[in-house]
């Protein structure tokens, strides 16, 4: 567990840090200066990029972290393998932009009447796919070798800063919306350029002839596991991007835009979520391979305990500090509340069911990860038709929580059925206990009559009564040798000094 605590705790500084800059732009700086259309548009072209790009990778993004443990013992058998990685990533996304160009009259129509302005940027997708699949599929080749860290940087902190650079240009009147569009699409570029170079500098930028005795052994299987693995990554995206593409052709951009900044408020919990997989996945393809249950057993129920209790902290922060949250959008964002509760509680359930995706994708039973994908999929798709007409954005909220609960149930019991395990300890119902008596006492707080104020008070009380109640009662064993290594640190930094 040392590298993925370390890791874990890097990441988890990084995407914090994220955090705090997708705040500034995203609550303070997108909605006060685009118009709602606007905003709209970027999150609507984001979207559909990402999906396009599962379509794209043909499924050699999964296959990196896969295989990988086969190819890693050389310098040479690793350039094979990436060598193999980008040529694929490449023909896929030719085929992708052969399909996209065919269909352009047929999308366009579609959106032309509730979305007219993405029609006239329809083609801005092609760059960002590009940029949007060539990032993934380097990234996955780094998290490889064991460095979540690097990506968790690009992804979270240079991305932003550049995008709220970008935002205050044309605040001032130095751009026109096209060439703030054509500057948004650009800095999505940068991300597996920047990729390139790292590679290059660490000295694993090597090419060379894909076909060898590996690969050929490794052929049938691979390719088994890319065409499922690229099913169940075009499922995934279409779910966690289809509420906003539906919203788009149900709805509007102006109606878009307020549910994307909803959504980005209630996914905040997941940001330990993120730092934790990123580099818990890549360990735990080694531990499976070996066939190491009981090891793989701790970091099901430890992973899962840890990612509840962050994930508990932050969505209560955020339901305690929603009156603030509010008073910081202009008067066409404020129904975004109960968005934002309920697609936090569901992003806070997935959290709760730990890594039970990776042990089904990195075991023999990874079809079994299409299936539930595409009833995902088809659920999703469903309650969304049915729900956002009558109630809007918060229709398509329920809709995509709806189908995340029974998404992670059936791969929880799934799990236990065929490994004989679950992520839940006795702990875990403590912990949530705790955090829903921290939330009561918070709404008995009066409101301190300054923002800042009142943030930093509220959040810092429920901090200490969460955290100290956790620490008091023993419950994660982590938290306290986390606790116990900071303080460890501060007493050789005092002693030094």
């Amino acid at each position: 567990m040392g590298i993925i605590i370390k890791q874990s705790i890097q990441n988890t500084i990084i995407s914090y840090l994220g955090v705090a800059l997708g705040f500034v732009s995203t609550i303070l700086l997108f909605p006060n200066i685009l118009t709602a259309d606007q905003y709209g548009l970027t999150r609507f072209l984001l979207s559909p990029a990402f999906v396009f790009a599962q379509f794209a990778h043909l499924g050699v993004k999964n296959i990196v972290i896969r295989y990988f443990p086969y190819f890693k013992h050389t310098r040479d058998s690793r350039s094979r393998l990436f060598t193999l990685t980008v040529i694929v990533a490449m023909v896929g996304f030719l085929l992708f932009s052969l399909l996209f160009i065919s269909l352009e009259d047929y999308i366009i129509g579609y959106y032309q009447e509730k979305s007219p302005l993405f029609t006239e940027y329809y083609l801005y997708l092609l760059p960002l796919v590009f940029a949007v699949l060539f990032f993934e599929t380097l990234n996955n080749y780094v998290r490889a070798l064991q460095d979540s860290i690097t990506g968790s940087f690009i992804n979270e902190v240079l991305i932003r800063v550049l995008i709220i650079v970008l935002l205050v240009m044309h605040f001032f009147g130095l751009t026109s919306f096209t060439l703030f569009m054509i500057g948004f699409v650009s800095i999505y570029c940068i991300q597996p350029f920047y990729l390139i170079i790292y590679l290059y500098r660490i000295g694993e930028l090597n090419f060379s002839n894909p076909i060898s005795d590996d690969v050929t052994r490794l052929a049938k299987s691979m390719g088994v596991y890319g065409f499922y693995s690229l099913l169940g990554g075009i499922t995934v995206h279409l779910v966690g991007n289809i509420d906003i593409i539906m919203l788009g052709s149900l709805s509007d951009l102006a109606n878009t835009a307020v549910y994307a900044i909803a959504f980005y408020v209630g996914s905040v919990i997941t940001v330990p979520q993120r730092s934790i997989l990123k580099i818990a996945i890549p360990v735990l393809a080694d531990l499976i391979k070996e066939k190491k249950h009981d090891r793989i057993l701790s970091l099901y129920q430890r992973t899962s305990l840890n990612q509840i209790i962050a994930g508990s902290l932050l969505f209560i922060g955020i339901w305690a500090n929603m009156h603030n949250l509010m008073g910081l959008l202009p008067e066409e964002y404020q129904g975004a509340k109960w968005v934002i509760i309920t697609i936090g509680a569901a992003k806070l359930f997935d959290m709760a069911t730990g890594i039970n995706g990776g042990i089904i994708m990195n075991s023999k039973y990874y079809r079994f990860d299409l299936y539930t994908n595409i009833l995902l999929v088809i659920l999703t798709v469903i309650t969304n038709y049915l729900l956002i007409p009558p109630f809007g954005i918060l229709g398509a909220a329920i809709a995509t929580a709806f189908s995340i609960f029974v998404y992670n149930s059936i791969k929880m019991i799934f799990v236990w059925i065929k490994f004989s395990m679950q992520p839940f300890q006795w702990t875990a119902p403590v912990v949530l206990l705790i955090a829903a008596v921290c939330l009561m006492l918070s709404f008995e707080l009066p409101y301190l009559f300054n923002f800042y104020l009142d943030v930093t008070l509220r959040s810092l009380l429920i901090t200490v009564v969460f955290l100290g109640s956790i620490l008091l009662f023993n419950l994660s064993d982590d938290l306290n040798s986390l606790v116990v290594e900071s303080l460890r640190r501060a007493g050789d930094l005092l002693g030094k000094k």
